[in-house]
């Protein structure tokens, strides 16, 4: 599990996440709780984590670096685009 603070998020992250209504903490929780996860098919430096936070929101977050701690994106599953 990559701590909250060791996690960095792009600006295209942060815009995603203040309109979905996903906090940092949610993300966390949801890198801590994976159900699966992938290589991302248009760009497999970043890897796709299924998980679920701690509320049960079952979240998509998009990752990349090489510890993987860098938040491209975040989505709700559940949620219609």
């Amino acid at each position: 599990m990559v701590p909250l603070e060791e996690l960095r998020f792009s600006g295209h992250a942060l815009r995603q996440m203040a309109r979905r209504r996903i906090s940092r903490l949610e993300v966390a929780e949801a890198l801590a709780n994976p159900e699966t996860t992938y290589p991302s098919a248009e760009r497999p430096e970043r890897t796709v984590v299924l998980g679920r936070a701690a509320s049960g929101r079952r979240l998509k977050v998009v990752v990349t670096g090489a510890r993987q701690t860098v938040v491209v994106t975040a989505a709700d599953r559940d949620q219609v685009p």
